[in-house]
């Protein structure tokens, strides 16, 4: 069993023991051990605990606390569970437990998101009533909605707007998605198969702009809190994004061997950190929010679900085959390797460092020679040959000195793709060469 199994078992196991029984048939969890255990907070630990392939702890009182539309507050008396967020989160975790489509709380969640999808942008908003448009609630949304077929015409319609609203605040820089939180969240949702299979370019360029929004987060402020309001009736309060579990989740699904970044192994490594390690600590197994955050339910449900997706990612990506590939790869990665410098029909050209080394100096100096004899005709010295002539000569000798440049360089820094290398030593080239030898003809 590898460490990543462990640790999802441990926080699994924390989870179970910190499920709250406060009579009435429900149980369930809150955000932390001070707030009543409610549907938006049970929904997600369900969700993790089935994501990690464990027993939800008894499951007829967390369904019951999940069909749920309030609570008790502890000040503020009734707590309402009616906004677009909590039937997103309701509506999945009720599909998770093996509740069928038409079930009448799962019908009820689906007519929520559909009547309160915004008409003009697409997205959904994190509070009832009138709010501003949430990319959280927006891509747990979009996610709830792809539970249902695509027969389903209004989902689907639903589903592909909403995935738009959320492109196009990338594309065009939206505020709303420019936090560490809300890059995470929409690549989080791209990343998923059936949002990838929708395709198209504007889709590709948002997903890699997160991405690199993410990853640019984690190199400046890893593992920080942001916050944003949600309002449920008459309660007011703040949520707290653990935006470190919500990156690694991101990054372990976005494909591309993003699992081997040295970003996300730092980011993964600190995330590990934040788990209580002390086997005799009350609250062994849980993850903090933060560095030097509480451990909450949500934090650990969602280090949970982002372990998950690592612990896929490791698995697709290596295994024996893909290790002994890499490690080939890796060998013949040497300079003194044969290495393609241009690709052909049927077999490439390859040559090693020494090979590429002794192609540069002969072309250098076959160059040399050329633009030298160039000069001369051009200058006088000897019987000139015409203005044109020489400058074809020139013009051919600075092509072996590239040529030549490029072989040794090709097969000297093997790691880089030979094009890149072809680019850049041909800009060097234009840059330096040919403007020296322009200056010299005139």
């Amino acid at each position: 069993m590898s460490d990543f199994e462990h640790r999802i078992i441990r926080a699994c196991d924390w989870l179970r023991r910190t499920i709250v029984r406060p009579g009435d048939g429900v149980a369930g969890w809150g955000w932390s051990a001070d707030v009543a255990p409610n549907p938006q907070d049970t929904a997600e630990v369900v969700c993790a605990l089935v994501a990690a392939r464990r027993p939800v702890p008894d499951a007829p009182a967390v369904l019951a606390m999940m069909r749920r539309d309030s609570v008790s507050h502890h000040t503020e008396g009734e707590w309402v569970f009616q906004a677009p967020v909590d039937a997103a989160w309701r509506l999945r975790a009720l599909r998770r437990l093996g509740e069928p489509r038409t079930a009448t709380e799962v019908l009820a969640s689906r007519h929520t998101l559909l009547t309160t999808q915004d008409p003009e942008t697409g997205g959904w908003a994190l509070s009832d009533g009138i709010a501003p448009i949430s990319v959280t609630a927006t891509t747990a949304a979009v996610r709830s909605l792809l539970d249902f077929p695509g027969s389903d015409d209004a989902a689907a319609e639903a589903t592909v707007r909403g995935v738009s609203f959320l492109v196009t605040a990338v594309l065009d820089d939206d505020s709303r998605a420019a936090s560490n939180h809300a890059a995470a969240h929409i690549a989080h949702l791209l990343g998923n198969p059936a949002i990838a299979a929708l395709g198209g370019p504007r889709l590709v360029r948002a997903h890699t702009r997160t991405i690199d929004r993410i990853l640019a987060h984690l190199d400046t402020a890893p593992g920080t809190l942001e916050e944003e309001q949600i309002h449920r009736g008459a309660v007011a309060q703040t949520w707290y994004h653990s935006t470190l579990q919500q990156s690694v989740a991101a990054l372990a699904t976005a494909g591309d061997r993003l699992i081997f970044h040295p970003t996300f192994r730092t980011a993964l490594v600190q995330l590990l950190d934040f788990q209580q390690s002390e086997r005799t600590h009350r609250d062994h197994g849980g993850f903090r929010t933060s560095r030097e955050g509480i451990i909450t339910s949500y934090a650990t449900a969602q280090a949970v679900e982002a372990l998950t997706e690592v612990h896929s990612g490791v698995r697709q990506w290596v295994n024996p085959a893909t290790v002994f590939d890499m490690i080939c790869r890796e060998s013949g990665a040497h300079h003194t390797d044969p290495q393609p410098i241009a690709p052909t029909p049927r077999a490439p050209i390859a040559m090693n460092s020494s090979a590429g080394a002794a192609v540069f100096g002969a072309a250098a100096a076959a160059g040399i020679t050329i633009i030298t004899l160039a000069l001369a005709f051009d200058k006088g010295i000897v019987e000139p040959l015409g203005e044109v002539s020489s400058r074809a000569l020139v013009v051919w000798g600075s092509l072996l000195i590239w040529f030549g440049s490029y072989c040794w360089a090709a097969t000297v820094f093997a790691r880089h793709r030979s094009g890149r290398v072809g680019t850049l030593v041909f800009a060097a080239a234009t840059t330096i060469v040919f403007p020296t030898v322009a200056f010299l003809l005139g």
